[in-house]
């Protein structure tokens, strides 16, 4: 196992012991560090104060999860004009208050932006690392524009409801690669305006029939070209069908019904009961 793991862990961390169990890997690491900035004002210090025990989640071995039970070392700043008294040093392999190490944390950043957060917690349920869909929603809302995805030429634009009939936005996919490039805040013209500010390479957008959207559109990017997308495609052929067939069908129509004989189904010489001949009217809609 020491082969395994040989330059698996910064060289500033001893493995005091390693512990495989039927749920995985234990390591207890140990920091020998012999100073460490501060995370303030950034001055190095080497007078130590005390160890502060962490636990963190790290990439899988061979398919099964690791846990790593680390003893960092906490310093002193001797920097007088600093707030920070005493702080616990960072070495890149957790970050502060996380529950993953940094590479376990970017791994699973990768994978959940180019799936679903659903599909990429099961994904990640097979290598190994278990974490559910809202814990990978945060990090990806934590880290911002370092994971969205790149902005194609060809978008598709429509609005979005945050929670139905109350809060609406926009969002903004990739046509050619079908990915989520952005979620705005509301519906309205100015909002898309000041997106599309900043994306003038933009030369193609597909969109609904909203005038706001349109006109977002048309004010920033007059030369690109705007289509609908099937659904409205659909919905403006419906209607154009309907406006033609009023203009060529009269509005009322008369329309007689023949008359009406019940079948026979007794016994020799049952009577035929005969009804009257009616008109009826039918007004189109």
């Amino acid at each position: 196992m020491d082969k395994i793991v040989e330059g698996f862990f910064p060289e500033t961390y001893r493995i005091l012991g390693i512990r495989e169990k039927t749920e995985g890997y234990e390591f207890n690491l140990l920091s020998t560090s012999s100073s460490a900035c501060c995370p303030q004002c950034g001055l190095s210090n080497s007078r130590a104060h005390s160890f502060q025990e962490r636990s963190a989640r790290d990439l899988p071995i061979l398919g099964k999860p690791v846990l790593l039970e680390i003893i960092q070392k906490r310093y002193f700043c001797d920097n007088k004009n600093c707030e920070t008294d005493i702080f616990t040093e960072r070495n890149g392999i957790i970050n502060h208050y996380s529950q993953f190490t940094t590479r376990c944390r970017e791994y699973m950043l990768a994978v959940a932006v180019h799936v679903s957060c659903e599909a990429a917690v099961k994904i990640l349920a097979y290598q190994g690392i278990r974490v559910s869909g809202d814990t990978l929603l945060n990090m990806l809302k934590a880290a911002g524009n370092d994971y969205k995805s790149e902005i194609g030429k060809k978008i598709g634009i429509d609005d979005w409801a945050f929670r139905r009939g109350q809060t609406y936005g926009t969002i903004i996919c990739d046509l050619e690669t079908h990915d989520i490039i952005d979620v705005l805040k509301g519906r309205d013209a100015e909002t898309l305006e000041k997106w599309l500010g900043g994306h003038q390479d933009i030369d193609m957008v597909s969109r609904d029939r909203a005038s706001a959207y349109a006109s977002a559109v048309s004010n920033v990017l007059p030369e690109a070209v705007q289509i609908a997308d099937r659904f409205h495609i659909t919905k403006n052929l419906l209607e154009a069908l309907k406006e033609t067939m009023k203009s060529f069908m009269p509005e009322v129509i008369e329309v007689p019904n023949d008359e009406a004989v019940e079948p026979v189904t007794g016994k020799p010489g049952t009577r035929i009961k005969k009804t009257p001949k009616r008109s009826s009217v039918k007004k189109l809609k």
